[in-house]
């Protein structure tokens, strides 16, 4: 049996032929013997189909239910990749960055003309300079960013269902992890659409699709975050109810 130190590469498959639950659905291909984390990689980079990397392994996603975990020399140091990213907070910046430079132009070549519709796009971009501003005084905290990410679960849940009759949300602690876990329950879609729904609950959605550009990516703008502090996010499907888990790494054991 090969070890978890000599394994250069393998393929993780998802037990079930559908998209972990957590990660007991996880095994390696073949005699690969690998340990809980690197099941859990392969499982966000999954959840997330996204690439996803911790110290000196990364996982690839192949498809839905499989991940190529792939060890490669020296650590990734994703402090180095993330720095103000981490906050989850770029996207939303350059977005209203991009809105108030377009809109200038606008302006000056409307000079003199009916800017109205002008002015009021740039009066959109200061609110979203300004949400930014209220975003990064929750984000100093710990429970402020868990508040945040639940809203965003809450949200995108929200916004893939499209008709809610119930949504729950509780809290529990495991080992070092504060866990919150969302419920949304739907009264007209069948577990296969709830199913397929839940593949997208790490995905960017616009929240204002009459123009196709949403103020939020919703969870897709923690991917960074989640990695960089190795927190983790599993979805499933409960008869009609669509649950997401965030498991939180307590801020004491962050760092480790």
């Amino acid at each position: 049996m090969r070890s978890h130190s000599a394994m250069l590469s393998t393929v993780v498959h998802a037990r079930a032929g559908s998209p972990p639950r957590g990660v007991e659905d996880l095994s390696g291909d073949g005699e690969d013997d690998l340990d809980r984390e690197s099941l859990i990689l392969a499982g966000q980079a999954l959840t997330w189909q996204s690439a996803f990397s911790s110290g000196t392994l990364t996982a690839i996603p192949l498809s839905r239910t499989s991940a190529l975990l792939v060890r490669h020399d020296g650590d990734t140091g994703p402090e180095q990749w993330h720095d103000r990213f981490v906050l989850g907070l770029v996207h939303r910046m350059k977005g209203e960055l991009s809105i108030a430079t377009v809109t200038a132009r606008l302006l000056a070549q409307a000079a003199g003309g009916d800017s109205g519709d002008d002015a009021e796009l740039l009066a959109s971009a200061i609110d979203g300079f300004a949400g930014l501003l209220g975003d990064l005084d929750e984000t100093r905290t710990s429970e402020g960013l868990a508040e945040q990410m639940v809203r965003d679960v809450l949200d995108t849940h929200s916004a893939l269902l499209n008709g809610l009759v119930h949504q729950q949300l509780s809290v529990r602690q495991h080992e070092e992890f504060t866990i919150h876990t969302i419920r949304s329950a739907s009264s007209h879609l069948t577990r296969s659409e709830l199913e397929r729904l839940g593949r997208q609950v790490g995905l960017p959605w616009p929240a204002l699709p009459r123009n196709g550009v949403g103020r939020d990516l919703g969870m897709a703008r923690w991917r960074s975050l989640m990695q960089s502090q190795r927190h983790q996010m599993w979805c499933r499907v409960e008869k009609n109810v669509l649950v997401t888990e965030l498991w939180l790494r307590a801020p004491e054991d962050r760092s480790g």
